[in-house]
């Protein structure tokens, strides 16, 4: 690194689609949940759930098709589907584990901001050798509203500078790492850097998450660290 690189104060992390291939999954586990109950339907037809955390999500099952006794019967259901994936099946995006090092090595503190309950991110990140990585992992449904909004983004950045005893440090010095279209434009709403990544498995395109990026790439084997810091600098 060069003398006027400037190192990243901190870097907050999406999982599902970012870190984790988990999209394939949902995308097939929510028809097959409302299956269960007689309801056809198809991963499009919950395009309208998905920046809401899960527990917000299965009371929209529950509102939009009747199914279930609660949308809590419906999360205990769901999660029974997904802890075992994510315990045991879903795997890391190429090149994530070492860019993480990468990360870590440069004294970089690291969070987690995701609209999925903490037990499945900590089961898949572990499943892949990724748990240590992170200070903290910090959900929706903590922060009280959804990623159209940067609470949770907020939230993490404050409780990793809580857990590390250091000061907040501007947004503007923070790299959000996101997949989702609307996490990246509520992020960028709060003066964060954007590290966009593309997710075939997602609903967005390439060019919008390109075009709301700070720094683009479709998969970690193309990012060092530097290109990161380099950025910063200029910018």
């Amino acid at each position: 690194m060069t003398c006027d690189s400037v190192v990243p104060a901190a870097f907050i992390f999406d999982c599902d689609g970012t870190l984790l291939l988990s999209m394939d999954v949902w995308l097939r586990t929510q028809p097959a949940l409302l299956a269960r109950h007689g309801v056809q339907a198809t991963a499009d037809d919950f395009a309208e759930f998905e920046h809401l955390s899960v527990e917000e999500e299965c009371e929209g099952y529950h509102r939009k098709w009747g199914v279930g006794a609660s949308g809590e019967e419906l999360l205990h259901e769901l999660m029974e589907i997904l802890e075992h994936e994510y315990a045991e099946n879903i795997p890391a995006r190429p090149g994530a584990l070492a860019f993480l090092e990468q990360a870590r090595a440069a004294g970089i503190p690291m969070a987690i901001a995701t609209s999925t309950p903490e037990r499945l991110v900590r089961a898949g990140l572990r499943h892949n050798g990724m748990e240590q990585f992170f200070d903290v992992v910090v959900t929706t449904a903590e922060a009280g509203r959804s990623k159209q909004f940067p609470d949770v983004y907020n939230l993490a950045l404050e409780r990793l500078c809580a857990t590390r005893g250091i000061e907040v440090p501007d947004h503007e010095a923070v790299w959000v790492f996101e997949d989702a279209e609307f996490g990246l434009r509520s992020a960028r709403s709060a003066g964060y850097r954007l590290l966009g990544i593309f997710d075939p498995d997602g609903r967005g395109t390439a060019e919008t998450v390109r075009a709301l990026s700070d720094v683009y790439i479709e998969s970690y084997s193309e990012l060092t660290l530097d290109d990161i810091v380099h950025d910063r600098a200029e910018g």
